[in-house]
Parts: C-alpha cells; sequence; structure tokens
C-alpha cells in the first residue's frame, strides 16, 4: 500500500523577484520528491499543497 506524507507552503508575492524564490523553493522541494498537487491564489500571496510518497512501513502488513 502506498503511503504519503503532505506539506503546505505559502509563498507572500509582493513583488517580480517573490516568483523567482517561489519558484527555487518548488524545485528544491520537487528534487527531494515533493509534487505540487495543488495551488491557490490569495490576498497576500500563494498556497502549494504538496506530497510525497514515504516507504511503506513492514508493520502490519503481513511481510
Amino acid at each position: 500500500m502506498k503511503r504519503f506524507e503532505y506539506d503546505i507552503l505559502f509563498f507572500e508575492i509582493k513583488k517580480r523577484g517573490d516568483y523567482d524564490t517561489m519558484r527555487r523553493i518548488l524545485n528544491e522541494h520537487g528534487a527531494r520528491g515533493w509534487e505540487v498537487i495543488s495551488a491557490e491564489a490569495g490576498d497576500y500571496g500563494y498556497t502549494a499543497f504538496l506530497k510525497r510518497e514515504t516507504p511503506a512501513s513492514s508493520e502490519g502488513l503481513g511481510a
């Protein structure tokens, strides 16, 4: 059975360069296996919801 963990990132956007910072952070998370599953724009910036697969625990799996 696949198992996942989740993370939520908030990016405050006040100037054009903030998008570069957002892109860098998302790329860093992507390199560690995180995938953006949803993103929402709000009054003050963007919220990104991420997930990544975690190793399945052998506990309770009858292995």
